[in-house]
């Protein structure tokens, strides 16, 4: 699974990455995965809710 976090884009960084000024979930590298969001929380929600479907996902994998 891929380490994610919570990172504000602010104006100057929204254009230079052409992007929306917000909250983005993004992985170690920095790479932006989904966003924007208009608070932390609801970005950081985003995150828990997918490391739990993800795990969900995982325990119903069939086994080799």
């Amino acid at each position: 699974m891929t380490e994610t976090n919570s990172q504000y884009i602010n104006e100057r960084q929204s254009d230079l990455r052409g992007v929306n000024e917000g909250w983005y979930v993004a992985d170690s590298r920095g790479t932006l995965l989904s966003g924007p969001f208009h608070n932390q929380e609801v970005c950081l929600t985003r995150i828990s809710r997918s490391a739990h479907w993800t795990a969900s996902f995982e325990s119903r994998r069939p086994q080799d």
